[in-house]
């Protein structure tokens, strides 16, 4: 396990956690897990609980000792948090005058540990570890043995909230400290099909940054193997906000708001939303305001003079908000609205400083993970490049306090956000239609509900999220 994907629950919120899943009284006998435990963050506060509930009760230290031994389970994957763990146990055993106990706290890997025990509460802080952060060995066992990662860019912590909730026992209950994400992407659905019949409460930190070390927005779900109803309370911590939501309503994703759209028609059967073209080394392709000269019939930069055939005007949400210029080296061209793609030779041929100025790069480029048929000089992913010679809008992905819609005439290749153009050109609704609905105060309310959120009041938001906009 990498050092730096270990974000520890913070105290404030440990007694949270176990105050919904129940751990409170009566805890003798019944088998509780944490199976990341760090260094004892919330197995301390499980241990001092647990003795002061069996000392309510009259119970002896011999009894409160064996109580602890086969009641309380750990796991840890890091040796030395798991020595920091064992020993912080014992300091809380001398302080209560109670002898030493082999604990029940493993050094190991909870996902590749068999265990049949049946835990009538788990709860827990799951390793925050993106897929492009895991090894290649661990994302392949993963997808081997686990159905929520069986597709697509999983989390590490999908597969410790799968295998947490089939070791739950008949009436078990688990409160989870996790990444918030979870309940939107993409690669969650399984996860979330899972989760479904589980699913009680959440507390959703949708602008706290909980943790320090990471940027993600965090929630408390709390899983419960015998729900009363098929009610999920729902609460926004930062908002204060309380919502009764019908289980049976969640959809593919997870919105937590009484009404998602509030019209009939549906913005992506009038209109494409699509990601805009990834060169994969943007410091190569994207010419920035104030680094290139314009000549009569070239740009100089970096002492290369780059035809201006080969260039075309670029822009990002960014960019645009703040009124920069920039151009961008286009290695295609359009013939009949398809794009069309140069041979290296005939590239080389018709703009030598283009490819002058682009082999100054080469090394970067080559080493690029591009598409399997993208010559060097090429961008990195042919995504978008056939759809773009056509007047657009563009927005970004990244919503903050309003939603920017910029309009982009046919020549401006994007290089950052989504792009959106007419489904038809008989379209009923125009661009400027489309930009008036997507700055409506309406849409902002969806994407305030559907987005998720990654930093301060900032949401990230889909092309999927926008074509399912109903106004």
């Amino acid at each position: 396990m990498n050092k730096k994907c270990q974000v520890f629950t913070p105290a404030d919120y440990v007694d949270k956690l176990l105050d919904n899943v129940g751990y409170i009284e009566n805890l003798y006998g019944k088998r509780i897990l944490e199976n990341s435990c760090g260094d004892g963050n919330v197995l301390a506060v499980v241990v001092q609980r647990y003795i002061n509930d069996c000392r309510k009760r009259g119970f002896s230290r011999t009894k409160i000792k064996n109580g602890l031994a086969k009641d309380i389970y750990g796991v840890e994957i890091d040796p030395e948090q798991h020595k920091k763990c064992i020993n912080r146990l014992n300091e809380i055993l001398e302080i209560n005058n109670i002898k030493p106990l082999q604990w029940n706290i493993l050094n190991g890997d909870y996902l590749k540990r068999e265990d049949n025990v049946r835990y009538e509460f788990i709860v827990g802080n799951p390793p925050y570890i993106t897929y492009k952060e895991m090894e290649e060995a661990d994302q392949l066992y993963l997808r081997e043995h686990f159905e929520s990662c069986e597709k697509g860019k999983f989390d590490y912590c999908y597969a410790f909230i799968e295998k947490s909730i089939k070791s739950l026992s008949r009436n078990g209950r688990m409160a989870y400290l996790i990444p918030s994400s979870i309940f939107k992407t993409v690669f969650g659905a399984k996860l979330r099909m899972m989760m479904q019949s589980y699913i009680e409460k959440i507390f959703d930190f949708t602008q706290e940054k909980m943790f320090n070390e990471a940027l993600v927005k965090s929630a408390i779900m709390v899983l419960n193997a015998n729900r009363a109803d098929n009610i999920l309370y729902y609460t926004d911590v930062t908002l204060q906000k309380d919502l009764e939501l019908s289980i049976e309503l969640l959809g593919d994703k997870w919105f937590f708001a009484e009404n998602i759209g509030c019209g009939s028609r549906r913005f992506g059967d009038y209109f494409k939303v699509s990601h805009v073209v990834a060169t994969l080394l943007n410091e190569a392709y994207v010419l920035k305001e104030g680094d290139y000269t314009e000549m009569d019939d070239c740009y100089k930069c970096n002492n290369h003079y780059i035809e201006k055939g080969v260039v075309r005007n670029t822009a990002t949400p960014r960019s645009l908000r703040y009124n920069k210029t920039e151009k961008i080296i286009f290695p295609y061209y359009y013939e009949n609205n398809q794009i069309v793609r140069y041979s290296e030779e005939e590239f080389e041929e018709r703009f030598p400083g283009a490819f002058d100025y682009l082999n100054d790069y080469r090394e970067q480029l080559d080493e690029r993970e591009s598409d399997g048929n993208s010559k060097w000089f090429e961008y990195g992913r042919s995504q978008a490049l056939s759809g773009l010679n056509v007047d657009k809008l563009l927005i970004s992905t990244v919503i903050t306090t309003e939603v920017a819609v910029y309009r982009l005439n046919l020549d401006c290749i994007p290089y950052a956000g989504m792009y959106i153009v007419a489904k038809d050109e008989n379209n009923e609704i125009t661009l400027d239609g489309a930009m008036e609905i997507l700055q409506d105060r309406n849409f902002m309310q969806y994407v305030l509900d559907v987005g998720i959120h990654i930093s301060g009041s900032s949401l990230r938001i889909t092309s999927k999220d926008i074509e399912d906009y109903r106004f």
